[in-house]
């Protein structure tokens, strides 16, 4: 409450009282005349019409004094003109920044918590200042930012805290590469093949194979989650193209293309056969010599299918005379 509204607030009361003592007094002369003359009617109708007056008057000025505080702000409380408003923000944030400025991280949070009531940026301040503890405790407690304050947590090395939220957020993968910095295998492993099994049920086979080579170290679970994805035909071109990136020497890269080749490769999927091997072509490491044969074999078992032969000029591009070929071929379907 404002110096104004107080002083007001006390003539208002001052106001009352005299009144009130004016219609008393009134009151009392009214009872000596009754008992002067004994008019009991009449002293009935006077107190009838002082207590309406009372009610009345009071009700008119606490009204007119209502009105007046809330024109002037109203409710007791203090508020200021947007334009004062906005100038006082603009000095916490002008202070805040000092504050960062000088590195003094706590205080410009304190400035974008207490003041500006803008907690995530109080959160953020204080992360980006390395004060990660104290980020993640108003993550969590002003903002319910359960993720945000799980990174912080990790960054600041408070694994325990970090893991505990990543759990309760089911981010099994964040999990385990907690798990993976602080050296516990097994419980990495077991919260990565949660993430691999998802992957597996939802056809993602290529990304639960990438967790099983790159997080687990395992190239033999990659590759049979690689295979079945070749052989459901769930992405088959990038699920093949993941396998082969397993054999990296071009012994071992051709025996696996001619194996495949020879096992896996049928009428149904030759064509997205041709096209894994048009990325193998391109690897320096590439057997182009039995990839050519591979490719020319295909296109001569299935001539008549122009969107087969279409793919035989990019394993014989020095050969311009065949690209024509193909072409006259495909303009006489």
């Amino acid at each position: 409450m404002t110096k104004k509204m107080r002083k007001e607030s006390r003539f208002e009361s001052k106001l009352l009282y005299f009144i009130i003592v004016l219609l008393m007094l009134k009151l009392l002369y009214v009872i000596f005349d009754t008992i002067l003359n004994g008019d009991i009617g009449s002293f009935f109708l006077a107190l009838f019409i002082i207590v309406i007056l009372f009610l009345g008057v009071g009700l008119f000025i606490g009204s007119m004094f209502k009105s007046s505080q809330e024109y002037s702000g109203g409710g007791g409380s203090t508020t200021v003109g947007d334009t004062q408003f906005q100038q006082l923000m603009n000095r916490y944030e002008k202070l805040c920044d000092d504050f960062i400025e000088k590195k003094q991280f706590k205080k410009a949070a304190y400035i974008q918590l207490k003041l500006l009531r803008n907690p995530y940026r109080a959160a953020y301040i204080l992360d980006e200042g390395n004060l990660h503890n104290d980020a993640a405790l108003i993550y969590l407690k002003k903002c319910n930012d359960k993720q945000n304050a799980a990174e912080c947590y990790e960054k600041a090395r408070s694994y325990k805290k970090a893991i505990k939220l990543f759990k309760e957020l089911e981010e099994h993968e964040s999990v385990g590469d907690i798990y993976t910095k602080i050296k516990d295998t097994k419980n990495a492993h077991h919260h990565y093949r949660i993430v691999a099994d998802d992957y597996t049920k939802n056809d993602q086979y290529v990304k639960a194979a990438l967790l099983y080579r790159k997080k687990m170290d395992d190239k033999d679970s990659a590759s049979k989650l690689l295979v079945k994805g070749w052989r459901e035909n769930k992405d088959a071109i990038n699920c093949l193209n993941n396998h082969l990136v397993h054999f990296d020497s071009r012994k071992a890269l051709e025996k696996e293309i001619d194996t495949f080749y020879k096992n896996e490769v049928h009428l149904g999927n030759n064509l997205n056969f041709l096209k894994v091997l048009k990325t193998e072509f391109k690897k320096d490491i590439a057997p182009k010599q039995n990839i050519q044969n591979i490719a020319y074999e295909l296109v001569s078992r299935h001539n008549q299918n122009s969107e087969i032969l279409a793919n035989l000029h990019y394993f014989v591009q020095e050969d311009s005379q065949i690209v024509s070929d193909v072409i006259r071929h495909r303009i006489k379907k």
